[in-house]
């Protein structure tokens, strides 16, 4: 017979028992917390890493969405500077145009600017050059009909009746200039017309207007303006242009 404590009785014989279900069912019951608290343990670790994981999923989302408005802005950046370099090109190139169209107006401009003010001084400054003077009147109108040629004090001298002596003491004395003199700033003025208005080389100029050697018409030039023929012309020139 077992009693309740598991001693087995036969007569005055007894087997103790061992209380192996008692002591089973209290094992499981010891364990069952700490499976309890290790997969509350790694529900807490797996929640943490999801919100890690989520966390980092949204920044990589926010950085890639950065870096698209970054991309579509460098991109239009790109567009808007191809345009300003597209309409910057189509204003050189208009300009370009312009300046080709309007280059022979301003040449043919310019160069009629040129030729009115060489025969504005050709016509001028003959009459402005020789004083009103009565009694010199016919040695002044051969030198203005002749300049142009080989002459000198006495081909005037014979074309107006008087000595060369007499004559040249009367200009002299009258003018305080010598019939050489006045012959002289006649061609000059002869040989600034020419060098502004035409092209003529400086040796067909000299000849022109009465020198037989283009190096006595070099030489009186210099004299008198300071500077050869050839610099006055590129002077004068430049002058016309920048003040028209």
């Amino acid at each position: 017979m077992v009693s309740s404590n598991g001693i087995l009785g036969q007569g005055n014989f007894q087997v103790t028992l061992p209380h192996i279900w008692d002591h089973d069912i209290s094992d499981v019951y010891d364990e069952f917390p700490l499976h309890q608290q290790s997969f509350l343990a790694l529900q807490r670790t797996n929640r943490a890493l999801e919100s890690k994981v989520q966390q980092l999923l949204t920044e990589l989302s926010t950085a890639k969405k950065q870096f698209c408005r970054e991309k579509a802005s460098d991109q239009q950046t790109q567009i808007e500077l191809q345009k300003s370099l597209s309409l910057l090109q189509t204003t050189l190139d208009s300009t370009e145009e312009l300046l080709a169209a309007i280059a022979p107006r301003l040449e043919k401009h310019v160069a009629s600017k040129q030729s009115g003010l060489a025969k504005y001084q050709r016509i001028s400054e003959p009459h402005r050059l020789f004083p009103n003077c009565v009694q010199l009147k016919e040695v002044f109108d051969y030198i203005e009909a002749n300049y142009d040629q080989s002459i000198g004090l006495s081909d005037v001298a014979v074309a107006v009746g008087y000595s060369a002596a007499y004559l040249t003491n009367l200009v002299r004395r009258k003018t305080g200039k010598t019939v050489n003199d006045w012959i002289f700033e006649r061609r000059m003025i002869a040989a600034r017309a020419l060098l502004l208005e035409t092209n003529q080389p400086v040796n067909q100029i000299a000849c022109a207007i009465g020198y037989q050697y283009e190096g006595y018409f070099f030489r009186q030039f210099r004299q008198f303006h300071g500077i050869t023929p050839q610099a006055w012309r590129n002077t004068q020139r430049s002058n016309v242009s920048v003040n028209h």
